[in-house]
């Protein structure tokens, strides 16, 4: 029995140092900082090594690194914001800032930039002034922009090849997007085996097809729309897209793709998709040879050329214990995480697209896709926040969208639903905080 106890014990104190990481501090102040670089990870050690060249330039502080998954991240970090035990540093998400604000979660960067009188200030001119403005809640910057993340359309170079295709033909517009697609859809016995493209695949989704429409899901008093005929055509456009295809078929064809375990363009399943800067680095990450290239999404006549934005923003985090130590030693390194040469490396690192403007031109010369990524970050936007229903372009609008999608409401009654959803929200929400 005391050989089972001693086992148990020298376990538990392993599993302990493990998730400590065995760090000696000494009588250094501790730093917590959270980010998406878990173990086993291929960011991981660009992460630790930066975090590390931090930790050997300093005598008084020493911050302490904890990287998690991306879906793991959230759900952490979003417990640890509500019970007031956040690390000193994370991330999230830029567009509702000013809700972590409101709450008193977040400190107070504008102030923190006042005070600093230090030969290393924050470079507030590197970073746009687009991402800043929803930073910012009643004047002050209540967090800074990390990464700039933006959508693109991703094509199959040697798709094109093989159909008499070039660069030239790659479509600027919806109705090329829809007469291109078609030609590289490969049916064999009765199922699909690749498709040219589909509106709902990738990080392609209903509002960033409405803003391209100069539409969106809420007014300027941020009250939902929905309720017009051009909100119905956009959405029967993405239903009927693919309408030569039974629902089964396309189905079954997706549900292929999530069984692979890789992004359906990475596995050579569709010539053309619309998706996040990230899928650079997973395409080179899963050492894949085919030749592709990127361009802006295809807009319809008359449209804008946009995207969606939806970058992380680097916060400090208020647990209301008034740790000034900690909070100005937090501040140092966030300065850090934000200086040029750290943003390039945090590029490098994780595959993204950081938010230091000249940090990025630099990261990006010479390399043809990161230049042409770099180009659309201009035209990308983020989703704006509705107090009443933060999640309006996810678990809100996703049940109605799926119902049209599967033919079990038309498109006008799936946003006839959902406008009622909203609807009803706002009037729960002005019951408690009116």
């Amino acid at each position: 029995m005391k050989k089972v106890f001693l086992i148990v014990m020298v376990l538990i104190t392993g599993f302990v140092l493990a998730s400590c990481g065995g760090e000696d501090t000494g009588d250094k102040i501790v730093i917590d900082f959270w980010h998406m670089s878990p173990v086993g990870s291929p960011s991981f050690s660009g992460m630790k090594a930066i975090v590390n060249d931090f930790n050997e330039s300093q005598d008084e502080y020493f911050v302490r690194g904890t990287g998690f998954s991306f879906w793991d991240y959230w759900d952490k970090i979003n417990v640890a914001i509500a019970s007031r035990t956040a690390p000193d540093i994370g991330l999230s998400t830029i567009d509702d800032v000013e809700a972590r604000a409101q709450s008193g979660a977040l400190y107070n960067i504008s102030e923190l930039i006042a005070a600093d009188t230090s030969d290393a200030p924050l470079e507030l001119d590197e970073f746009r002034q687009s991402q800043k403005d929803f930073a910012t809640f009643e004047g002050d910057l209540y967090a800074m922009p990390f990464s700039a993340t933006t959508r693109v359309l991703y094509y199959n170079l040697d798709m094109f090849t093989e159909e008499g295709l070039t660069e030239a033909d790659v479509p600027t517009t919806w109705d090329e997007l829809k007469t291109i697609a078609k030609q590289f859809d490969i049916v064999e016995g009765g199922q699909l085996s690749r498709l040219g493209f589909d509106p709902t695949y990738g990080n392609a989704t209903y509002h960033g097809w409405l803003w391209q429409n100069n539409l969106d899901f809420f007014d300027e008093n941020k009250l939902p729309t929905l309720n017009t005929q051009a909100h119905v055509d956009v959405l029967k456009w993405i239903m009927n897209f693919n309408n030569d295809f039974t629902r089964n078929q396309l189905t079954t064809f997706g549900e292929g793709n999530q069984l692979l375990g890789i992004n359906p363009f990475a596995s050579e399943r569709v010539a053309m998709i619309v998706e996040v800067d990230g899928l650079y680095q997973i395409i080179k990450d899963a050492g894949a040879t085919f030749n592709y290239g990127v361009a802006p999404i295809p807009i319809p006549e008359g449209g804008t050329r946009v995207n969606w934005g939806s970058g992380f923003s680097l916060e400090m985090y208020d647990n209301g214990k008034n740790e000034t130590a900690e909070r100005d030693g937090a501040f140092l390194f966030y300065k850090y995480l934000l200086s040029k040469d750290i943003q390039i490396r945090l590029a490098e690192v994780n595959g993204w697209i950081m938010s230091h403007i000249s940090a990025m031109e630099d990261y990006v010369e010479g390399n043809a896709i990161l230049e042409k990524l770099l180009a659309e970050v201009n035209y990308a936007v983020d989703k704006v926040y509705i107090p009443y229903a933060p999640s309006w372009h996810g678990n809100d609008w996703q049940p109605y969208y799926n119902e049209a999608l599967s033919g079990t409401m038309t498109a006008e009654e799936a946003l006839a639903a959902a406008r009622a959803n909203y609807l009803q929200k706002k009037q729960n929400y002005d019951a408690v905080n009116s």
